[in-house]
């Protein structure tokens, strides 16, 4: 009897914490079930496949766009006479979580608080692919004086390819949450099609097989359990691509050529995942070898000591406003001496 009233009270505790029955999402994961789905177009792919910000739209949430589709100043304006720091990633370099987003984002700190030209070109949701057509793109225009590749753990060692495709999105940015176009090996060309992947065969269990998912779809409980089986799947997947980030490793080398064809430094910032965050650095060379021992990768690599103190907790995540400024910090010493060694 007094399983029963745990098994009960744990069942309570897990609706009222959000977990409905048949629920099976990943506590990583920004994705919702909602009563209608619209896409929020605040990001778009344009001619170059590459993913901008529409400034229209973000103009609401205090967010100064340029023309280029960048949270950065306006390119057309650089001072020439100053050395010019340029920033490539995702969420991170664009600066999501920090509070607010324009004076504590790591990249805004180091642009208000050094004599450098700072461009960002961080857009949240991006990877390897997107960061080599931005280096193709903006490095030879910029030519700046030193590129820094911010590389997330979580989500930039891809497990599959994709193509840099013009006006084709790689993202849907919607009232659901950020749902990829590329989902277990498909491509689905619209948000509704994804989203509804994600709802009836990725996430929920709407559509049970037997009468043992049938049961386990009645109760939220047994769905978080049953999930497991679908964490260690994914977690092997990882552990795979950790072994063998040959299709990463494809795009960074590619970025590297293309900064030494244009005489320009750069280095690939880790930004690690939260939950692997009081990891040493010593520890992320032995886990991540394949990437950051690759014989053509390791001297460019910065990895700093780190703790979860300086990020979100999940679903967010992401760097908290410590984080910022401790990333921040890094990079204006790291700046000070590579400038005055030169």
């Amino acid at each position: 009897m007094l399983l029963l009233v745990l098994l009960a009270a744990i069942e309570i505790g897990l609706r009222r914490m959000g977990y409905s029955p048949g629920d099976m999402r990943p506590n990583w994961i920004n994705f919702k079930p909602v009563d209608s789905l619209y896409i929020i177009p605040s990001f778009y792919v344009n001619h170059d496949g590459i993913l901008i910000a529409d400034s229209a739209l973000l103009a609401a949430e205090h967010c100064i766009i340029n023309s280029d589709g960048f949270r950065s100043p306006d390119f057309n304006k650089l001072d020439s006479t100053k050395k010019k720091v340029l920033f490539i990633g995702d969420s991170f370099t664009w600066g999501l979580s920090a509070m607010p987003v324009t004076g504590h984002c790591f990249v805004d700190l180091v642009r208000n608080e050094t004599n450098y030209e700072v461009i960002n070109l961080g857009i949240p949701a991006t990877d390897p692919p997107q960061y080599e057509a931005l280096a193709a793109k903006y490095i030879p225009r910029f030519k700046p004086d030193m590129t820094f590749v911010v590389f997330f753990m979580g989500n930039d060692l891809l497990t599959e390819d994709r193509k840099v495709t013009p006006d084709e999105p790689f993202y849907y940015y919607t009232n659901a949450g950020a749902i990829s176009a590329d989902i277990d090996g498909i491509h689905f060309k619209s948000a509704l099609d994804a989203y509804n992947y994600g709802m009836n065969e990725r996430y929920f269990l709407r559509h049970p097989k037997n009468i043992f998912e049938w049961v386990i779809s009645k109760s939220a409980l047994l769905s978080r359990l049953y999930s497991v089986k679908f964490r260690i799947k994914e977690k092997l997947e990882y552990e795979a691509v950790v072994k063998d980030s040959h299709i990463t490793k494809k795009y960074l080398k590619q970025i590297q050529q293309i900064a030494k064809d244009n005489n320009v430094p750069v280095k690939f910032i880790l930004v690690p995942e939260y939950k692997d965050a009081d990891r040493s650095p010593e520890s992320y060379l032995a886990k991540f070898a394949d990437i950051l021992q690759d014989k053509d990768l390791k001297g460019d690599w910065i990895i700093l000591p780190n703790s979860k103190a300086n990020f979100r907790d999940y679903p967010d995540g992401h760097l908290n406003n410590r984080g910022h400024r401790h990333y921040a910090d890094f990079i204006k010493d790291y700046l000070k001496q590579f400038f005055k060694e030169k």
